[in-house]
């Protein structure tokens, strides 16, 4: 899982699986600088220094743009179905049950209570299958706590309580080309469910993305992300970059098939993204659509849950059997 969320935006829109009807992978960003800038040698090339040529061309493409959404957005004013016409939007969604391989019951000297409330326990979830980094957060403050709300209530979880813990969660990065790494810090909110068997929920609060390298595919990046706007946002409230994400993982234990002394841990996660950007990213790609890329995109959805959700199951399985042995 990795709460499923790090990463999982750009897993999506820079995956293999997210492409084209023709089968070239392309973020609509890059797709559009390809065909509207004349630097396919530094693209193709990362590792060629952008010079101040380079550097006046992204200048020159940033008002391009601007000039077609705003001759898009006067073309299509008049229809009274769009409130705006400029801007597009795209929800992926991805739903995965996973139930891992039998384990022992507990006894009456280490009960499942005493596992799910170890503090080390849930950090073997959000761990991943990647190995992710995992920071526990110590000082909490009143926007944080306001968002962790929010989003309970979004995804339908418990109440907020006080002995809820909240953590960072930082993935590895998704590389995309040799000229650009994307790093992503989650912010999660885990509360241990102590009903007559204990289990978690894990509730996705917010995303930091970071994108490195190249000075030109890092500039696409922020644009497509809308990362632009957020990093020029001068408000107390941080900008969305156009994105929405949310996402709930609930752990569970649930009796092994085929035996009454055995138990299994299943986890039941949702995950769904919704990014916002302008209308013309999309035309720049033949034969692209809403549909399309919605279905593509939620299909590689659920791939990143399913290739991540079992490797962090089995090593809470594992774990247990180790501190129900010790």
């Amino acid at each position: 899982l990795a709460t499923a969320i790090p990463g999982s935006f750009n897993d999506v829109l820079f995956s293999d699986a997210f492409h084209t009807p023709h089968g070239r992978h392309r973020t609509a960003a890059a797709a559009n600088a390809r065909f509207r800038v004349g630097l396919s040698s530094t693209i193709l090339r990362p590792e060629v220094e952008i010079d101040e040529t380079a550097t006046d061309c992204i200048g020159d493409f940033d008002t391009s743009l601007s000039m077609i959404d705003d001759n898009e957005t006067s073309s299509t004013s008049t229809n009274d179905e769009k409130e705006n016409p400029s801007t597009a939007s795209l929800k992926f969604a991805g739903d995965v049950i996973v139930t891992s391989e039998p384990a022992p019951m507990a006894n009456k000297d280490k009960s499942l209570h005493d596992f799910f409330a170890l503090p080390q326990s849930a950090i073997l979830l959000m761990r991943g299958s990647k190995n992710n980094q995992v920071n526990e957060l110590e000082s909490i403050d009143a926007k944080l706590l306001k968002q962790y709300r929010q989003s309970c209530d979004s995804v339908n979880a418990l109440p907020p309580t006080s002995d809820d813990r909240f953590f960072e969660v930082t993935t590895s990065g998704v590389k995309f080309l040799p000229g650009l790494q994307v790093m992503n810090v989650a912010t999660i909110g885990v509360k241990v469910t102590n009903q007559e068997l204990p289990g978690y929920e894990l509730v996705f609060i917010r995303n930091l993305t970071r994108a490195k390298g190249n000075r030109l595919f890092v500039w696409f990046f922020d644009k497509v992300t809308g990362k632009d706007k957020e990093n020029s946002n001068k408000k107390d409230e941080p900008s969305n970059g156009g994105q929405t994400t949310l996402s709930l993982n609930k752990i569970r234990v649930v009796p092994a098939e085929n035996s009454s002394s055995m138990i299994s841990f299943e986890s039941n996660t949702s995950l769904s993204i919704q990014i916002e950007f302008p209308a013309i990213l999309m035309k720049a790609i033949p034969g692209a659509s809403k549909e399309k890329s919605e279905k593509t995109g939620g299909d590689t959805l659920r791939k990143v849950l399913e290739d991540d959700c079992p490797g962090s199951l089995e090593a809470f399985r594992r774990e247990y059997v180790r501190w129900l042995e010790s």
